[in-house]
């Protein structure tokens, strides 16, 4: 489907993000401050974001756990209730499988399939009023009959059972996916994936974690590696949310923009963490694994704990590192997971040590919707009592009792470029974002080889940092290095929308490349990509064989239609409704 153009209903958007768009991403005029997460989080001088959250007292409910289920069953996606916190009023929520809010935490086992069987029980969109028919997909039967699919991300799947963002049902019906699990243990999570609404659905509650688990991390208190189980590991749901008066989820958050409009990023206000504003979770003195995922829409953390003790990051999105990495601080961008073991030996009883964020947005899209950093997201109170006492080993893969280590990065291959771009438009939206210059349903399309090797370039020459998530595939990172987006510009006019454009930067690069960041290294299924920066990353693309399955197979997706392959997209959800999502195929 393409997008139909809309009229713009106020210049002001336009402007502001020409003004970012020209003269090398200039700094918008929105200013962006540290927050105490006790005070609504708005700007006085700024007039442009929706009225704020109302003030809660931070650090009052405790930290929820989500409750976690095994094997094949059966999981409805059903309106529910939830709130938030208890100044709040309680919310109408969606969930999957009878949550208040959010989904359980699905365990499964290397090599061990399972089924799940999701049925669409939902009535009328929880945000009905911001359904927007012009992005792909969307239609006004969207705001009575909202459609869903479920991806789980980071999979190695059929392209049947991904969760393709076409391949969708209705309230009424059920679709079943089979997981073979034939991937390294790791967090992976499950979230709506549905074409020209997963922003909406996502908010509204469809998301959830899935831990993979193997013969040496087992999750259970004799697992070989001697990491923390039971109730010393926890996951941690991280997302940004904004509330109506009620306690109810608001979506629209900035005032001039037309309810029923893409915004470009729904940035909110407060913290959840696993649906709790701003919680507070005991924990004794010993180690903890943290299993974290950054279920926002647009925010990207920088986490460190407020008294500057020193963690280890033993994995991330596709599962442990070869050895843990001792560090203060960690960046996590939507859709990337984190694996983290915290140390709270020191905490005494009645002592309290705050998870906190120290990112700050730089003069892009969000700028110029008003974001602001929030600086404290949640605290950890100590009971006094002694708890799990080791520390992680010094190597988590390679050897006995480990599984393999991870194999060398793969340095040549074919090589592509890809733009990602965010230009001014005069209609709605006020700025096209897209990769090489295409929407959805243009081509060429990515169509590797199986069995090959690429090296993708993604060239970033909008103001935003964009995480880019490839079905299917694993990615490593070769490194990123700045160009200058003024001069790649210049020198290669941009065509119309829908006409290939990725021109070689190699000619605009500047400064030294950078390797990957010390918690990046190994496989990843999303991988940040920087404003003004090339990131470089090596894929290489499985055969049938290899996978058990023929990724390029053909199957009936929704309303019956005959589709295939795998999507790709940027993971900031708001740009990935609005056409910074493409498909590609694996050719034999």
């Amino acid at each position: 489907m393409i997008r139909q153009p809309r009229s713009l209903g106020r210049r002001r958007f336009l402007s502001a993000v020409a003004a970012v768009t020209a003269s090398g991403w200039a700094a918008s005029q929105v200013s962006t401050v540290k927050a105490d997460p006790s005070v609504p989080q708005q700007d006085p001088s700024v007039d442009i974001v929706a009225p704020p959250s109302p003030k809660v007292q931070p650090f009052v409910d405790e930290l929820p756990v989500p409750p976690v289920v095994r094997g094949s069953r059966a999981l409805a996606v059903d309106p529910s209730t939830h709130r938030f916190h208890r100044d709040l009023g309680v919310a109408p929520t969606w969930s999957y499988g009878g949550a208040p809010y959010l989904g359980p935490t699905i365990e499964a086992h290397v090599g061990e399939p399972i089924e799940l069987s999701f049925s669409n029980s939902l009535g009328k969109h929880l945000f009905a009023s911001d359904v927007d028919t012009s992005m792909d997909g969307a239609t006004d039967q969207d705001r009575t009959a909202p459609r869903v699919a479920v991806h789980l991300h980071g999979a190695v799947t059929p392209p049947d059972m991904d969760g393709h963002p076409e391949d969708t049902f209705r309230p009424g019906e059920t679709k079943l996916y089979r997981h073979h699990n034939r991937q390294d243990a790791t967090t992976l999570w499950y979230h709506d994936h549905a074409m020209g609404i997963t922003r909406l659905n996502v908010v509204a509650g469809l998301a959830g974690m899935y831990l993979l688990r193997d013969d040496y991390d087992t999750g259970t208190a004799g697992n070989a590696l001697g990491l923390p189980s039971g109730e010393f590991e926890i996951p941690l749901v991280i997302a940004d949310r904004r509330f109506n008066d009620d306690g109810s989820l608001r979506f629209h958050t900035v005032r001039w923009i037309q309810e029923g409009r893409w915004e470009g990023a729904m940035l909110g206000d407060l913290i959840t963490i696993n649906g709790t504003v701003h919680p507070r979770a005991t924990v004794a003195r010993g180690m903890y694994r943290f299993r974290m995922l950054n279920a926002s829409n647009y925010r990207e953390y920088r986490l460190s704990f407020s008294n500057r003790t020193r963690f280890w990051v033993v994995g991330n999105d596709s599962g442990l590192l070869d050895q843990p990495v001792y560090l203060d601080e960690v960046e996590m961008a939507p859709g990337e997971r984190l694996d983290i073991v915290a140390d709270f030996t020191g905490l005494r009883a009645g002592e309290t040590v705050d998870l906190l964020n120290s990112f700050e947005f730089g003069p892009g899209l969000a700028q110029a919707l008003g974001a602001q950093t929030i600086a404290t997201l949640m605290r950890f109170v100590g009971t006094g009592v002694t708890g799990f006492a080791a520390a992680p080993p010094t190597a988590l893969r390679g050897g006995k009792r480990r599984s393999a280590a991870l194999p060398p990065v793969p340095t040549t291959g074919r090589r592509r470029v890809i733009t990602l771009n965010q230009f001014p438009a005069a209609s709605w939206p006020p700025f096209t974002g897209n990769m090489n210059n295409l929407r959805y349903q243009d081509n060429p399309i990515p169509e590797p080889r199986q069995g090959t090797t690429e090296i993708w370039e993604f060239v970033n020459n909008s103001p935003d940092s964009h995480p880019m998530h490839l079905h299917l595939v694993r990615m490593r990172i070769l490194n990123r290095q700045p160009f200058n987006t003024i001069g790649y510009l210049a020198q290669n006019p941009v065509p119309p929308e829908g006409t290939y454009w990725a021109p070689d930067p190699t000619r605009f690069l500047s400064g030294a490349p950078e390797p990957p960041r010390a918690w990046e290294v190994g496989p990843k299924d999303t991988v940040t990509c920087p404003a003004g920066m090339v990131t470089r990353v090596s894929i290489t693309f499985p055969t049938a064989d290899e996978l058990g399955f023929d990724p390029d197979a053909m199957f009936h997706g929704g309303d019956h239609m005959m589709m295939q392959g795998y999507v790709w997209h940027c993971h900031l959800i708001d740009h990935e409704d609005e056409c910074m999502m493409s498909r590609y195929r694996l050719r034999r």
